[in-house]
């Protein structure tokens, strides 16, 4: 879901500009190189919601029609060729509550941007619950444009390594749907070594002029600090600008052959790139088609993502995403879902769950991450807003100085 999981020079997609329609399928493995109309509240008719098979036994405290759920395309168990999703039924079948689930969400940037004058002015934008990469969520709190969940006690089984995010540390606000990792990515046939590391991408002669870098601002900027020696967690603004003007003079010098959203997949089997930074997610489904691809755990490390279940302020329809998101992080309702999605699981105790649907995805490192990952992925930091916008204006020209 890291394309994308951002506009050009914020987010995931052919325009995940990070994760699109191209990402999110059944995958079963991948080896690991150790080294917005529908949905945003237009004036049209919404389509029919999804309607019950089973007896409706709404229960008390909902709201009259559907309950709206924006997502990213490919992001959640499907069956019918697309058109069914098994997990939500049966949340409709025993609930009683109607889910009208909308794939509509290609971009952060841009999907926000279409019912941001209606989210700004406290009125309903058209979905009771979308689905948000952590940066725009961070700038959705600090807004004040989001109410707080409802009652969601399986929120207890919450892995730990996406708990406590700075923006949000109670999770009052937010609930991961799914998270992926952003490391290093390349066709081993057309590279001279194995690649280690970032600074292999930024230094290594064989590579000049055919490296790819992503449009996601966290993710690429994450990785180049990674790569100078920062300690994510301790960066600042002076930081940031410093690894903007690394990202320059390389950019400028012709080290890189452009700045991808999804689109790297493309560019990696045209041979347009040698290598990238990639989302791991995307990579399962290139291995399929390419074995000489690899997915590499840079020397510096990972970036961690998250995209988070958030209910907009003017929703009516608060207590129902509750039970939504509470039979979601069931831990069998969960690994269903991520035995389709193939993203990390949030959800503590859906791998013994997955051992019974699917067991080589059961020991899958980038859907159930064990120490090994995770003690090498870092997140993103939160800058101050007025900082953030500045640095993330200044990556976006750097990164459209190069036609991908």
């Amino acid at each position: 879901m890291s394309s994308e999981r951002e506009p050009s020079g914020q987010h995931r997609l052919p325009a995940r500009q990070r994760r699109g329609a191209l990402t999110r399928r059944t995958v079963l493995g991948l080896a690991l190189t150790a080294a917005a109309s529908a949905c945003t509240g237009g004036d049209g008719d919404p389509p029919p919601p999804r309607q019950a098979s089973g007896p409706d036994i709404a229960s008390e405290g909902t709201t009259p029609g559907p309950l709206v759920w924006a997502n990213w395309p490919d992001y959640l168990d499907a069956a019918g060729g697309g058109s069914r999703h098994p997990t939500l039924d049966t949340f409709v079948e025993r609930t009683g509550i109607h889910v009208d689930y909308r794939e509509v969400i290609n971009d952060n940037q841009e999907y926000v941007a279409s019912i941001s004058s209606r989210l700004e002015a406290g009125r309903p934008v058209g979905c009771d619950v979308m689905t948000l990469t952590s940066w725009m969520a961070a700038r959705l709190v600090s807004d004040d444009l989001l109410q707080p969940l409802g009652k969601v006690p399986n929120s207890a089984n919450l892995i730990s390594a996406l708990a406590h995010p700075d923006w949000d540390p109670e999770g009052t606000y937010s609930l991961p749907w799914q998270a992926g990792l952003t490391g290093i990515a390349y066709d081993a046939r057309k590279v001279e070594r194995a690649i280690g590391g970032v600074h292999d991408l930024f230094t290594r002669p064989d590579l000049n002029g055919r490296v790819g870098l992503l449009t996601e601002f966290p993710d690429t900027l994450g990785l180049t600090l990674l790569a100078q020696g920062r300690d994510l967690s301790a960066v600042n603004t002076a930081d940031v600008d410093a690894a903007l003007d690394t990202l320059t003079d390389a950019t400028d010098a012709g080290r890189f052959a452009g700045y991808y959203g999804n689109d790297f997949v493309g560019a990696l089997a045209r041979g347009r790139i040698a290598a990238c930074l990639a989302w791991s997610g995307d990579i399962l489904q290139a291995q399929l088609h390419n074995p000489y691809v690899k997915f590499v755990v840079p020397e510096e490390g990972l970036m961690i993502w998250a995209d988070n279940l958030l209910v907009p302020k003017a929703s009516t329809k608060g207590d129902e995403v509750a039970r939504l998101l509470n039979y979601y992080y069931q831990p069998e309702v969960a690994a269903k879902v991520a035995a389709s999605v193939n993203y990390i699981c949030p959800v503590d105790g859906a791998q013994a769950s997955m051992e019974r649907i699917d067991p080589d995805l059961a020991l899958s490192p980038l859907i159930f991450p064990d120490a090994t990952i995770l003690d090498v992925s870092h997140q993103f930091p939160t800058l101050p807003a007025s900082d953030d916008a500045a640095l993330r204006a200044r990556f976006a020209d750097i990164a459209s100085s190069v036609p991908a």
